[in-house]
């Protein structure tokens, strides 16, 4: 019972003195909020062949180890921006993009959405791109339709 207290009693004087530090360094103003430390990187561009490369080896990759069908891109038709966002009010860049790929022997393109996040690399170092394949994504992974991966959902 003593000892209940007296942790008490010392978790309540640890903590006790922390709000008032924060009170008496108010001033009363509302300033601009200020970002330091932070380097503004840069999101590539939607036709960049990096870009293209890894959405292209990615999706082979799954349909050889997943799907047990060898489908890779043929060709890709064409490649348009659908939306940037820079990194504000956030932190993160974004590069919202749509290409017409062909897959394998298919005769008509598919459409391929992907957003490319600058900051989303591992340890939050550089871009990762994540990528939906219309009318392939079985286990709803990006929502019906790919939603996840276009503008207006973020």
């Amino acid at each position: 019972m003593i000892r209940r207290l007296v942790a008490a009693l010392a978790f309540i004087a640890a903590f006790a003195g922390s709000g008032a530090a924060h009170a008496a360094d108010y001033d009363g103003s509302y300033g601009q909020e200020v970002r330091r430390g932070w380097d503004r990187g840069s999101v590539p561009p939607c036709d960049a062949p990096k870009v293209l490369s890894n959405i292209a080896e990615r999706y082979h990759w799954a349909n050889t180890h997943t799907w047990g069908n060898d489908l890779a891109f043929r060709e890709v038709a064409s490649v348009t921006e659908t939306q940037f966002r820079p990194g504000d009010p956030g932190l993160i860049d974004r590069r919202f993009c749509k290409a017409e790929v062909y897959i394998a022997d298919n005769v008509r393109p598919t459409a391929v959405y992907y957003l490319i996040e600058e900051r989303m690399g591992f340890a939050s170092i550089g871009w990762y791109v994540d990528f939906c394949v219309s009318g392939q994504d079985p286990w709803r992974v990006h929502d019906g339709w790919c939603r996840t991966v276009r503008p207006g959902w973020f």
